[in-house]
């Protein structure tokens, strides 16, 4: 297995069922690389803009592999992805 499928309404379906204020997301990469893919990130911030559309804010998403571990916050992409979740919300793309 070399991908996962992950779509966010599903994601928010199960939030909003779980009642969530918050999320984080977690997966591996079997390779040991854990350098986020394209994909990795283009998910991430579906995942932060169709979250943000109910309120539920995304804090983390990690990827793990026997290299160690890469935190999407500890980069700045989360706040990235959220200032730009933001911007859309300010301009009315939401």
């Amino acid at each position: 297995l070399s991908a996962s499928a992950v779509y966010p309404r599903e994601v928010v379906i199960k939030a909003l069922q779980h009642q969530s204020a918050a999320m984080i997301f977690a997966h591996n990469h079997p390779s040991g690389d854990v350098t986020p893919s394209a994909s990795d990130k283009d998910i991430t911030r579906k995942l932060v803009f169709a979250l943000g559309m109910v309120g539920i804010t995304v804090h983390e998403h990690l990827i793990v592999g026997g290299r160690g571990v890469y935190s999407f916050a500890a980069q700045g992409l989360m706040a990235r992805f959220q200032k730009e979740f933001n911007a859309s919300d300010d301009q009315g793309r939401r």
